[in-house]
């Protein structure tokens, strides 16, 4: 039966399974040919905001003003970064020397991710570092001091010549950092907009709730965002950004360095039309059929 349905079509079982093998790689390989931006390139140059200590030694200090150093590009790629979350102590004793602690949010590209991170910092001159004590003491009041943190980082991609009227697709993966307790994030969101415009996500609404997400796959989630082209689009911004509940020591314990959340495994591609398939398909099926009646 199978061999008759073949032969009735005009196709050899040869050619119907070229033609079936044809199909495979319309519906798959040509399509990720078509991906219009990428990891690599969208998460270059690295470079990282995180709002400098003050000078002077104080008993402690808490600064959450948003801090933004200038843009930086690569290509057709314009990165800005903001963090906000300072939390500083220090101390100089006479004649022994220094302490600085700090603990400060920061954002960062870095090869192929875009981190929001917390840096514990510890700086000591003069004999002060074998103060263990007086250490850990002004760590105990950076680590337990409330403030709130805040990450954002926006990329804007320009010369992408996107079709009017064309569905397409951002995904990308988000990954908590070892240690995180989720429920201390207050937020955190995937945003896309065309000359400061916001664009509307197709399965839901403008702003995508990441964090209801990540939580969802316990900590781990790959995010989909599908838009129309409503204009023949040129440039986009991708705006990831989140914040904290004010104890942020309920982050999990720090050490040196922490991530909060990592983005990673971008990409915008054109969501493939069913009938632009099938047409292709079709057409494929006549030049066949009149090649095997030309022989």
């Amino acid at each position: 039966m199978r061999q008759e349905s073949k032969t009735q079509l005009g196709l050899s079982p040869k050619l119907f399974s070229g033609l079936h093998l044809v199909s495979l790689l319309l519906l798959g390989g040509d399509l990720s040919a078509q991906t219009l931006i990428s990891s690599p390139g969208f998460f270059d140059p690295d470079f990282t905001a995180r709002r400098p200590g003050s000078g002077s030694l104080i008993s402690l200090t808490v600064d959450t003003t948003p801090y933004t150093p200038a843009d930086q590009s690569a290509g057709n790629v314009t990165w800005t970064h903001t963090a906000g979350g300072l939390v500083q102590a220090g101390t100089s004793v006479p004649l022994v020397g220094t302490v600085d602690v700090q603990l400060a949010a920061y954002t960062q590209t870095l090869g192929d991710s875009l981190v929001f991170g917390r840096e514990l910092e510890t700086t000591t001159t003069g004999l002060i570092g074998d103060l263990g004590a007086t250490i850990t003491g002004l760590t105990d009041q950076v680590v337990g001091a409330s403030a709130i943190n805040a990450w954002i980082g926006s990329s804007t991609v320009t010369g992408l010549g996107l079709t009017q009227g064309q569905t397409y697709s951002v995904t990308f993966d988000v990954q908590a950092g070892a240690g995180i307790n989720l429920n201390a994030l207050n937020s955190a969101s995937f945003s896309l907009f065309n000359g400061g415009i916001p664009i509307e996500n197709l399965s839901s609404t403008e702003t995508l709730n990441v964090l209801d997400l990540v939580q969802l796959g316990g900590g781990l989630a790959t995010i989909t965002f599908d838009f129309v082209a409503l204009d023949p689009y040129d440039e986009l911004t991708f705006r990831f950004a989140a914040d904290t509940i004010s104890d942020v020591n309920l982050l999990g314990a720090i050490t040196d360095n922490q991530t909060v959340l990592e983005f990673s495994n971008f990409t915008l591609a054109p969501v493939p039309e069913a009938g632009s398939l099938f047409f292709a398909l079709l057409g494929l099926l006549i030049q066949l059929r009149r090649k095997r009646w030309m022989a």
